[in-house]
């Protein structure tokens, strides 16, 4: 075999080798994640700043007024007139609306407080006051018309010796039945007025007893003078005279 056949036979050999060698492995790694961009701080300049605490101040004095149940009144320092200080300078400040909103559901409730004490003139004044604010409010028209339906009861009020209630005395206790039986055969609604939660659980209790458990329907309303409002429907039967 001369030489340049055998060259041939090599280079074929070396061709055969390189084809059947594994592809080098390529390693590829995921690109370093370009941090977003720091937030800039927002600049506001004085008038801004000054503006936005006056906003704060008025809003927190507002709170408290609220919290005071200074509503609409006294004049010049209420809830109510601070709150459209603040929309004025601040027109649709959501805090300050809903602030308007709270104040009307306060005068909701103190006005259902005032009709289960009897108290009618003076629930028909708050729901004047929430009507003011936001007439259309449906819890407004359900609560009028249940101070329609009181005034056309019989309110009756025991008023209770707090000497005797704080002894509860055996005398009280008598009284107490005697109420009692007349709120069951008449089936009213009534409110125990009471110095603390516990008194007026007590006299509850004491009542509930008297008629063998029968469930009386009627709340406790803590206040500073002791005594039982019981409400009876006009068409109801007269009960008997209990002493007052």
């Amino acid at each position: 075999m001369n030489i340049s056949i055998k060259k041939s036979a090599a280079l074929i050999l070396l061709a055969g080798i390189a084809a059947c060698k594994t592809p080098p492995v390529v390693t590829t790694y995921p690109a370093k994640p370009v941090p977003a961009p720091e937030p800039q701080p927002v600049m506001i300049n004085d008038d801004e700043f000054r503006r936005v605490r006056i906003l704060a101040d008025m809003l927190y004095d507002a709170k408290n007024a609220f919290d005071d149940n200074r509503l609409m009144l006294p004049a010049g320092s209420n809830a109510y007139e601070t709150y459209q200080q603040v929309l004025q300078l601040d027109p649709g400040n959501a805090v300050a609306m809903e602030g308007i909103e709270e104040i009307v559901m306060r005068y909701i409730s103190l006005a259902e407080s005032a009709i289960s004490q009897g108290e009618y003139d003076e629930a028909d004044g708050l729901l004047g006051r929430a009507t003011r604010l936001n007439p259309e409010l449906p819890e407004l028209a359900a609560v009028r018309a249940r101070l329609a339906q009181a005034r056309q009861n019989r309110v009756q009020i025991h008023e209770l010796d707090p000497a005797e209630l704080k002894s509860q005395s055996l005398e009280m206790m008598t009284e107490l039945a005697e109420i009692a039986q007349q709120l069951q055969a008449s089936e009213a609604t009534f409110l125990i007025r009471a110095r603390t939660d516990e008194e007026g659980r007590w006299i509850y209790k004491t009542m509930r007893d008297a008629v063998g458990g029968y469930r009386l329907r009627g709340n406790i309303d803590v206040s500073g003078t002791p005594a039982i409002v019981v409400s009876t429907p006009s068409n109801a039967p007269a009960s008997p005279a209990v002493r007052d």
